[in-house]
């Protein structure tokens, strides 16, 4: 039923480790050997890392956390396009289990009933002004049902009661993954892009920010090609990368 053309095809489970995103990017130098959709996935992952240096809470063997590699040819600028692939192919798996009230947040978070479910951390390889390949790192909340993050946490057994065998959970969002990836590669970028919007955490709500230090509130209207937020303030959009806006809960 979940039957995948290469995403996860070649898989390299590893009890524990570091970081999978840093050992598959040391396996692909040690081996000299470039496989599209090659999986490194973990039973605990002890450095997990997310955006600004944050480090990402998973309990040992309770967990969905891996990287893939991928090779999406498409020019810098429209880079952010892997994320948001990436994060419709996670939202549609988690969709299909059930799982409701599902967003995307800006720039790399899955919510679910507004709580953080599933993070995503990309490191492009850009050669001739063209995105050669890319680490992909994912950390999904399965089975585990408590937390020490202040981060407003939840998972997949949080939500439906259920434990889940990970193995499969593992290849079923391999393949959801790799359906929006397809897309990607075909060109079909208006599909990406209508898809995400209508997926988008706070689209079109009035929020409270922090800019230069300062309180603010501005209406989220989506993100530009590059994938910078647009907020209007003060009915002018203005954008931002992760750096210059703080969102206030």
């Amino acid at each position: 039923m979940y039957q995948r053309l290469f995403i996860g095809n070649k898989l390299i489970n590893l009890k524990e480790v570091d970081s999978t995103n840093s050992y598959l990017k040391q396996f692909l130098s040690d081996n000299n050997k470039e496989i599209e959709g090659l999986v490194v996935a973990t039973e605990n992952q002890i450095s997990g890392r997310g955006q600004k240096g944050n480090s990402w809470e998973s309990e040992k063997q309770k967990n969905l956390t891996f990287s893939i590699y991928l090779k999406p040819n498409i020019v810098v600028h429209h880079q952010f396009l892997i994320s948001k692939a990436i994060s419709l192919g996670i939202v549609h798996f988690l969709g299909n289990l059930g799982l409701n009230n599902l967003k995307i947040k800006w720039p790399n978070d899955i919510y679910c009933e507004n709580k953080k479910i599933a993070g995503i951390l990309i490191e492009n390889n850009i050669r001739e002004n063209k995105i050669y390949s890319s680490i992909v790192g994912i950390g999904l909340n399965v089975n585990q049902t408590t937390f020490n993050s202040d981060n407003n946490p939840t998972s997949i057994g949080n939500q439906i009661k259920k434990e889940h065998n990970l193995e499969e959970l593992l290849n079923q969002l391999l393949f959801f993954i790799e359906k929006q990836y397809i897309v990607l590669k075909s060109g079909n970028e208006d599909k990406i892009n209508t898809s995400y919007l209508d997926n988008f955490y706070w689209l079109n709500e009035t929020r409270s920010f922090k800019i230069n230090n300062k309180l603010t509130e501005g209406i989220i209207t989506g993100v530009d090609i590059i994938g910078k937020l647009q907020v209007e303030i003060n009915k002018d959009v203005e954008t931002f990368d992760l750096k210059e806006i703080e969102f206030l809960r």
